[in-house]
């Protein structure tokens, strides 16, 4: 390995670096490391004393509580057994008794004038004692015979209840039965008065008001069990006390059976009465409050009266106990801290509610932490171990970096020149270098990277000066595709100067390219034009969007038309510096637009002229068609002069083909309207049965003329309704029906149904009749279309091109099948009414003989220039004797007879000569007299626009030629009579 006389220096500034970046921040670190140790140590064990000590007080306030429940429990169900004996005395007492003979064996007096008994039943028995302070003849024997019924009982509380020392009953005349048994003479005294003991009197009247169970304070047994506390309940027997029944607990059971508690900590339990009184304390506790328990006690002689615990047992009494004493007073629960025999004590308690005993647990809080101060120590040690340990591993780590930085500035400083030589080769064109090999991994990489380097710098020089000869060619291809495209495009700033121009045809530039690029939108474009390129420039920066434009400007080759799409052009930050404008001549385009404008606005013109002709045409064949049919049903229905058979059927054909033409007349017009989309249909639910009936009643004289025999079926849909409108699906239903008998054959048949399929109604028209072509299948519903073109049948091709519109128009469809010679099937669908909770359909009851009460005599004016309608109206009216007609032949004669006359109805056509019927309309409104007056217009202007705009003009009503008598006549009666 070569040598270099930079070793030494290097060595030197590996040592220096070793030691700034290395052993110095590291010792900061571990020092850090350390403090953070002593602090953590110290929160943690803070944080561990305050967690530990909220615990051990959760964990005796639930202990406090838990054993409180426990002993609870145990009381009351002592004080149920005693409820129970209360119970069971009562009844034998008022039960009639007897001694078993055992029993009376086993009784006697003793020398004092004691009843007692002798010895113990054989069975285990109580033990009697009836007090000497009475003279045997006041003793109640009968009495004790009814309460030793009940000593099976007894033993089976005392069996029941571990705690239970005795079981007893004791009367207000000094009888005692107790179980279980012992020796009452060796125990009590000869003349022993009962009720003087708290264990009787305590439940009397005066003190247990209630009547309850209640519980005595500690006292010294009389029967000889030591120190007790009692359950009694007084026994009344017909509201009068009879005695006092009880069980006793002692002392020495409730502390070795109660506060067995097992407390952590060295903890005990003890039983505080409500007065303050130690009633039951372990042997721990003893130590602790420097008391004795009075657990026994030596008889000498019998107890002759009450003696409770002294107060050395009283809480209260006691200055050491007075605090926490006074924190318990009145509080059912707690806890608080004291101190007691020199030490630091916690005192957790809760409140028995049967007798008002409070259950106190006291624990030494040091012991809970006992633990805690163990760990601590060893912790302290681990420390001081830990600070020893890092200071040798310093130490030791000092002399290896020492030595370390030593090798490595010999291993390093060699490789490091070498490698320089080879990036000065490369630096002077030496591109490929031949690798060299080091121990060190990343210096023997970094050796292979510079010869990769090298080796890839000069395969990049030989890309290069590919790449440029491949731009330079592209570069001539886009200068070719640019220049065989029609479009200009332009690149733009964001000021609206143009920064450069592609385009194959200079003319449609407003000036040569040269003069364009780095002048401005502004310098261009009119100002109105100029503002909208650069709201639109705008726009693209700030939504990032491409947008379209259209303007109009003078070119070197004249005015033209471009459409242009605006885009931005992004740089390398994503942030767009300039815009592209791709422009597109669009001259021809807008020519053919306005060509098209143009012949759009001739096809309205035409659509307006081809409606004023049908109106025009409308008007006169009406007027002529309104004489035609009004004479001829005048002359049908002539009274008077009645017509012969031969005129009769004359008149009639004049009719029919009156009613013909207009039919043919009015089928026009609304194929007109519908095609000019000013046809409306009014939909509604629609009852189909009237509707069918009435379509099959019109159509089945055509069909019986004929003998073509017309069945139906639409019995089952008499309830049925569709969406649809009433008049127009009436005229659909007989269009298809009337050809059904037209293209039929004589003597042939026609099937009319209806079913309901896929919430919509099929009206099916079958027939028997010729049948139709299949060629001529695609052509039967286009206008003036017929089936057999030159047969005699009438028809102008319309009436199923005008059905398919108006079934449209209803939301419907028409179908069509056929077979040559067999016949063909026509059938509609239009959709069902789902439900329909309320239709009323109004029908009119006015008929033309119907009996109507004049009033007046009525005056009726006829304005009118036309003597055959005025004849007309003259014949109809004939047959109203109170109506009396006044006619006028132009406007201003009418106006002056309204004057004069103030009729009750005036009829005006609208075609008059002079002023026409709108003019005539407007004076007479405009006239005191007249101006309240019923007004009706008559015309041969039929179409819905002249209809509406006689309606908007005033007129009352519009009745259209030719006249229909029928119609007419109702319209007479609406207007000028009153229904009786």
């Amino acid at each position: 390995m070569k040598q270099h006389p930079q070793k030494r220096p290097l060595m030197k500034w590996i040592w220096s670096s070793f030691i700034r970046t290395a052993l110095i921040p590291l010792l900061v670190v571990e020092l850090l490391f350390i403090g953070m140790y002593f602090v953590t140590y110290e929160w943690s064990k803070r944080t561990t004393i305050d967690s530990l000590r909220e615990e051990a007080h959760q964990d005796l306030k639930q202990m406090a509580s838990r054993e409180g429940e426990v002993i609870a429990n145990q009381i009351q169900s002592i004080s149920n057994s005693t409820n129970l004996y209360r119970k069971q005395v009562i009844n034998a007492l008022q039960t009639p008794g007897e001694f078993s003979p055992e029993d009376r064996q086993r009784l006697g007096y003793s020398g004092e004038g004691v009843f007692y008994s002798k010895r113990n039943h054989d069975s285990d028995g109580a033990a009697v004692y009836y007090s000497a302070i009475r003279s045997p003849e006041q003793h109640n024997e009968e009495k004790v015979a009814q309460l030793l019924s009940t000593q099976s009982l007894m033993k089976d509380i005392y069996e029941t209840h571990l705690l239970a020392s005795a079981v007893y009953m004791n009367t207000y005349d000094s009888l005692n039965i107790i179980y279980p048994y012992f020796d009452v003479l060796d125990q009590y005294s000869h003349s022993m008065y009962i009720p003087q003991y708290n264990f009787y009197n305590k439940a009397t009247e005066e003190h247990n008001p209630s009547r309850e169970v209640v519980w005595t304070d500690a006292y010294l047994d009389p029967a000889g069990k030591g120190w007790i506390a009692s359950s009694i309940a007084p026994v009344y027997v017909q509201d009068s006390l009879e005695g006092v029944v009880g069980i006793d607990v002692t002392i020495s059971n409730i502390a070795n059976k109660v506060l067995d508690l097992n407390i952590p900590w060295s903890g005990f339990g003890m039983l505080v009465e409500n007065d303050g009184t130690i009633l039951a304390l372990p042997k721990q506790g003893e130590e602790v409050f420097g008391v004795t328990e009075l657990n026994e006690h030596t008889y000498q002689s019998a107890v002759m009266q009450n003696t409770l615990k002294p107060d050395e047992f009283n809480m209260f009494k006691r200055q050491e106990t007075q605090d926490i004493a006074s924190v318990m007073d009145g509080k059912t629960n707690g806890m608080t801290q004291t101190n007691l025999n020199n030490e630091q004590q916690l005192v957790v308690w809760s409140t028995i509610p049967e007798t008002g005993w409070k259950l106190m647990v006291v624990v030494n809080e040091s012991n809970i932490y006992k633990n805690i101060s163990t760990v601590n120590a060893h912790l302290i040690k681990i420390g001081a171990l830990m600070i020893a340990g890092l200071l040798l591993v310093y130490l030791l780590y000092f002399i290896y970096l020492y030595r370390r930085s030593h090798q490595m500035g010999l291993q390093i400083s060699g490789p490091l020149v070498e490698m320089n030589e080879m990036v000065d080769d490369i630096g002077k064109g030496n591109y490929f270098q031949s690798q060299k090999s080091f121990s060190i991994a990343e210096l023997d990489q970094v050796s292979s990277s510079i010869t990769t380097m090298g080796l890839n710098l000069g395969k990049a020089y030989k890309d290069l000066e590919s790449a440029q000869s491949e731009v330079e060619e592209k570069e001539s291809d886009l200068r070719a595709l640019i220049s065989s495209i029609d479009d200009v495009i332009m690149r733009i700033d964001y000021e609206g100067r143009y920064i450069n121009i592609w385009t194959s045809d200079e003319k449609k530039l407003t000036r040569p390219k040269e003069e364009l690029i780095r002048s401005s939108i502004q310098e261009i474009f009119p100002k109105e034009d100029a503002e909208l390129f650069m709201s639109t420039i705008k726009e693209v920066d700030r939504t990032k969007q491409s947008q379209n434009l259209e303007y109009y400007i003078q070119t070197m080759s004249g005015h033209r038309w471009f459409q242009g799409r605006l885009s931005p052009i992004y740089g390398s930050d994503d942030q767009q510096k300039h815009f592209v404008l791709s422009v597109r001549d669009i001259t021809d385009l807008k020519e053919l637009q306005e060509s098209l404008r143009h012949a759009k606005e001739e096809a309205e013109r035409a659509s307006a002229a081809k409606s004023d002709f049908l109106s025009s045409m409308s008007h006169e064949l009406r007027t002529p068609m309104n004489a035609i049919l009004g004479f001829a049903q005048l002359l049908e229905f002539d009274a008077e002069e009645a017509l012969n058979e031969s005129q009769l059927e004359n008149v009639e054909e004049i009719i029919k083909a009156g009613n013909h033409l207009l039919t043919l007349i009015n089928e026009i017009l609304d194929l007109a309207k519908i095609e000019s989309g000013k046809l409306t249909v009014s939909i509604e639910p629609v009852e189909i049965a009237p509707v069918v009936e009435e379509v099959l009643s019109i159509t089945q004289p055509l069909a019986d003329r004929r003998e073509i025999t017309l069945e139906q079926s639409i019995e089952s849909y008499k309830s049925t309704y569709v969406y649809a409108d009433r008049t127009r699906l009436k005229q659909v239903l007989l269009n298809l029906l009337s050809n059904a008998v037209k293209y039929n054959e004589d003597k042939g048949k026609i099937r009319f149904s209806c079913y309901t399929q896929n919430n919509y109604m099929q009206f099916i028209v079958e027939d028997s009749g010729f049948g139709i072509e299949e060629e001529e299948m695609h052509h039967i519903f286009e206008p003036f279309t017929r089936v057999k073109e030159n047969s005699p049948i009438e028809g102008t091709g319309i009436g199923l091109t005008l059905t398919k519109q108006l079934v449209a128009l209803m939301n419907g469809t028409i179908s069509v099948k056929s077979q040559v010679g067999k016949g063909s099937t026509f059938w509609i669908e239009l959709p069902l009414v789902d439900e329909v909770e309320e239709i009323n359909h109004s029908q009119s009851n006015e008929q033309e003989g119907r009996p109507f009460t004049f009033q007046n005599k009525k005056k009726l004016l006829y304005i009118e220039d036309n003597p055959a309608n005025l004849h007309l109206v003259q014949k109809i009216l004939r047959k109203y004797e109170d109506i009396e007609l006044f006619s006028a032949v132009n406007g201003e004669i009418g106006i002056d007879l309204a004057q004069a006359h103030e009729p009750d109805l005036i009829l005006i056509d609208l075609n008059l000569p002079g002023i026409d019927g709108y003019e005539v309309l407007e004076k007479l409104r405009g006239i005191q007299e007249t101006k309240d007056i019923t007004i009706v217009a008559i015309s041969a202007n039929a179409m819905p626009r002249d209809i509406e705009k006689g309606l908007l003009a005033g007129f009352h009503d519009y009745m259209t030629k030719p006249l229909r008598v029928s119609h007419f006549s109702e319209m007479i009666r609406r207007y000028m009579y009153k229904e009786d």
